[in-house]
């Protein structure tokens, strides 16, 4: 089969996880770019993409890429299009677009342009139109042009990837799943030591930690792609990708989960039961300053209240987190993401730190390794054996 290029997009600062991932599942010409990574494939791969990423948020399929000089040859170009190769009349389509140019007013109209020269095919070729849904269609279009490169794509995936299919309920302030996906391989976790999310709010870090160590991936509990609406969609090979897919092996792996809110228990534990993950997550409600680490070298992870949560100046519950883990998780590998605000009250000085977007609010995702006695103790002593 052919290769093509394609686009997976994901959020600021996960750009090389997802690279990683890309080349983990066989792809070719993998670059790096902003928000997003270039990669090639063949037809299997665009479904292995869209099935086994966990860091993607889109994998878009260029099919034209032109320089326009007005708004009018947008139009005649795409009117061109063999668009009724790749969908039929009895389809929904809507279109997305990010436009970083002087020739359209905003994306809206760019986007009318689009759907004018696309519905005009149809009725030229056909005698009849496909109808727009812009919620949930058949067919998703992406439209993007900058400054005066303009590339039309076939999204893929249709709903971002983030939205896995297992979150039947949230807390106040979720972590998106693509996130937490991408700080657990950021934080190099080696899959086999027991992980501890100490204030896990409706599970995610866990449920994502869980399906990662027992080879469970997102496609699994996912049923709809946008490619399965299109006509070149061939079940039989995404079936054979999907046999492929099935992790080998029983899990071995224990995720502990705590959270002192009740109702945040109850849901993270029925999101990971919806994920398949029920059985290899220890949930259990209890307050931080109360528990105890549960293996001699734990590795922690977790997402403390900020932002919708908290405010930045209350420094009392950022001094206590780094209390405890200072004198109840000696040998731990502590990784946690918050503001830079937040992380200044700790305490404790990072080994590492990372900056990344969580929704709007700029963050830092800092490791702090933890020791019994001086770290030059540990590392004289390490030195010496």
């Amino acid at each position: 089969m052919k290769n093509q290029e394609y686009t997976a997009t994901t959020m600021a600062g996960l750009e090389e996880v997802l690279a990683q991932e890309l080349i983990e599942i066989g792809a070719d010409e993998v670059q790096l770019a902003r928000r997003s990574v270039y990669f090639s494939g063949d037809l299997k791969l665009l479904y292995k993409a869209n099935y086994c990423l966990r860091t993607a948020l889109r994998i878009l399929v260029p099919i034209d890429s032109y320089k326009i000089h007005s708004a009018d040859d947008l139009y005649q170009r795409a009117k061109n299009f063999k668009w009724e190769e790749l969908f039929g009349v009895d389809q929904t389509f809507a279109i997305q677009s990010t436009i970083f140019s002087d020739l359209f007013n905003n994306s809206m109209f760019a986007s009318l342009k689009l759907k004018d020269a696309i519905v005009d095919r149809f009725r030229y070729k056909l005698g009849d139109r496909p109808s727009v849904n812009s919620k949930n269609p058949d067919i998703l279009i992406n439209l993007h042009i900058a400054n005066e490169v303009c590339t039309i794509s076939l999204d893929s995936s249709g709903e971002s990837l983030h939205k896995r299919g297992y979150r039947l309920d949230q807390n106040e302030a979720p972590m998106n799943e693509v996130l937490a996906a991408g700080l657990i391989r950021l934080s190099e976790w080696d899959r086999q030591s027991d992980l501890i999310d100490p204030m896990c709010g409706s599970g995610t870090i866990a449920i994502e930690a869980a399906m990662l160590a027992n080879g469970i991936y997102p496609g699994k509990i996912r049923k709809n792609f946008c490619f399965k609406n299109w006509r070149s969609f061939n079940p039989e090979l995404f079936q054979q990708m999907e046999q492929e897919a099935q992790p080998v092996g029983l899990p071995l792996v224990k995720i502990s989960a705590s959270d002192i809110s009740r109702r945040n228990i109850d849901i993270a534990s029925k999101n990971a039961d919806e994920a398949g993950v029920g059985s290899l997550i220890d949930f259990k409600v209890s307050d931080f300053k109360l528990l105890e680490p549960s293996s001699e070298k734990p590795f922690l992870l977790f997402n403390p209240p900020y932002g919708e949560r908290l405010t930045p100046d209350d420094t009392n519950f950022y001094g206590m987190i780094g209390e405890r883990l200072k004198h109840h998780y000696t040998n731990a590998t502590v990784w946690i993401i918050s503001t830079h605000q937040c992380l200044k009250s700790i305490g404790l000085r990072p080994s590492r730190k990372i900056s990344i977007l969580n929704g709007s609010l700029e963050c830092s995702f800092r490791k702090y390794e933890l020791y019994s006695g001086s770290k030059k103790a540990v590392v004289d002593k390490a030195e010496a054996e």
